[in-house]
C-alpha cells in the first residue's frame, strides 16, 4: 500500500509541473519566414523555464557563420548565456555551414541578473552575417522574439 501511494504521488508530481514549454512569438507570428532568391528559412521555437530553443529550417542554399550570431536580451537586467547549436538533432560545433534542407537549432539560456526575479522574456536577434545568401546578410533588421505570449 505504501508503494502504491509513493507511485501515485510521483505520478501526480510528474504530471503537474510548475514550468511548461510554451511556443513564442517572433515579430507577432508563431512561425517567422524569411524568403529570398536562395530559398526560405522558417524560424520558430519555444521556451522552458530559462532554456530557449530556436529552430531554423532551411530550404535552399545559405551560408551560416555561427560566430556572427548577434543575440541579446531586450532588458539590461537580463543576460543570454550558454549558446550552442544542433544540426539535424546532433551537436554542431563547427563555425561554418553550407545549407541545403537542414534544421539548425539554437539553444541558449535567458536569465535575470537581479536575484529572485525572472527574465522579461524578450530577446533581440540583431542584423549580422549569421545567415547569408550570396554573401549578403539575410537578417537585415532586428527580429524581436517574445518568449511569453
Amino acid at each position: 500500500m505504501k508503494t502504491k501511494c509513493i507511485v501515485l504521488l510521483l505520478l501526480i508530481f510528474c504530471c503537474v509541473s510548475c514550468d511548461n514549454s510554451e511556443p513564442f512569438v517572433i515579430d507577432g507570428k508563431s512561425e517567422y519566414v524569411l524568403s529570398d532568391e536562395c530559398g526560405t528559412i522558417k524560424i520558430k521555437g519555444s521556451s522552458f523555464s530559462t532554456l530557449v530553443i530556436i529552430g531554423c529550417t532551411f530550404n535552399g542554399k545559405y551560408h551560416v557563420n555561427t560566430d556572427s550570431l548577434k543575440i541579446e536580451a531586450f532588458s539590461a537586467e537580463d543576460v543570454v548565456t550558454n549558446i550552442h547549436f544542433q544540426l539535424n538533432n546532433k551537436d554542431f560545433t563547427e563555425k561554418e555551414l553550407e545549407t541545403g534542407s537542414e534544421t539548425l537549432t539554437l539553444f541558449f539560456n535567458l536569465k535575470s541578473t537581479v536575484p529572485y526575479q525572472s527574465a522579461t522574456g524578450t530577446v533581440l536577434l540583431l542584423p549580422s552575417n549569421f545567415i547569408t545568401c550570396e554573401s549578403k546578410p539575410i537578417i537585415t533588421d532586428t527580429i524581436e522574439i517574445h518568449l511569453k505570449n
